[in-house]
């Protein structure tokens, strides 16, 4: 019976014995355990991208923000026709002298800028006298105008200068003349301008036995062609 019972004994210590070596090697041995590199994965770090992306779309829509169409009614390289008719008034000499007479003009302009033109004209003019003699005058001018602009008003300041041919009672002259006007235009639409101007024309004469400066102003109406 003894003997029996340490046989029993020794059988219930080694199933003991078995039990917990297999609960061991169940459990994993997370200390010493090694994860493969290839299963390791780190997360992205999407703040810094999200924040570019962020900083670009406000650095877009300052921009859209701080951009500012400006529209201007002239630019560079912008170009005219112009054709007037004017009153030519004489003030030397005098009008007891010269009888009010007419004037027409044909002229072309290139804007360098907004403001600045260079360009020229010809121009027909003619005047009678009291002795019923007729004056008649045709300038060709090399001009710069420098024009403000205020909404749709338009300002032009001009100095003109040239030969002028001069014709009366059968004697002719080709002498220098300067012409310096000041106008007002009103921009109906982008192609057409119309508007008024003023105009003094000094005109010396040398000859041998004398000379002689005459000044004729004239103001008038012009239509302007705009392209």
């Amino acid at each position: 019976m003894k003997r029996l019972s340490i046989l029993l004994f020794l059988v219930l210590l080694g199933t003991g014995m078995c039990f917990a070596q297999e609960a061991e090697a169940a459990i994993p041995d997370t200390e010493n355990s090694a994860i493969p590199e290839e299963e390791i994965t780190v997360p992205e770090d999407v703040s810094q991208d999200t924040s570019q992306d962020t900083s670009q779309d406000e650095s877009q829509d300052s921009y859209i923000e701080d951009e500012e169409f400006i529209y201007k009614m002239n630019q560079k390289g912008d170009q005219f026709i112009k054709i007037g008719l004017m009153v030519n008034i004489p003030l030397h000499p005098a009008a007891n002298k010269l009888k009010i007479g007419g004037a027409g003009t044909l002229g072309y302009m290139r804007f360098l800028n907004s403001n600045l033109a260079v360009g020229g004209d010809a121009s027909f003019s003619y005047m009678t006298t009291v002795g019923k003699n007729v004056f008649t005058c045709i300038p060709l001018m090399a001009k710069v105008m420098y024009q403000f602009t205020v909404n749709k008003l338009e300002i032009p300041i001009t100095l003109g200068i040239g030969g002028a041919f001069q014709s009366y009672i059968g004697e002719s002259y080709f002498g220098l003349i300067i012409k310096p006007e000041v106008g007002a235009f009103f921009r109906y639409s982008p192609d057409w301008s119309f508007g008024a101007n003023v105009g003094w024309s000094l005109m010396p004469q040398w000859t041998k036995d004398s000379s002689y400066f005459g000044v004729i102003m004239d103001a008038g109406v012009t239509v302007r062609y705009h392209f």
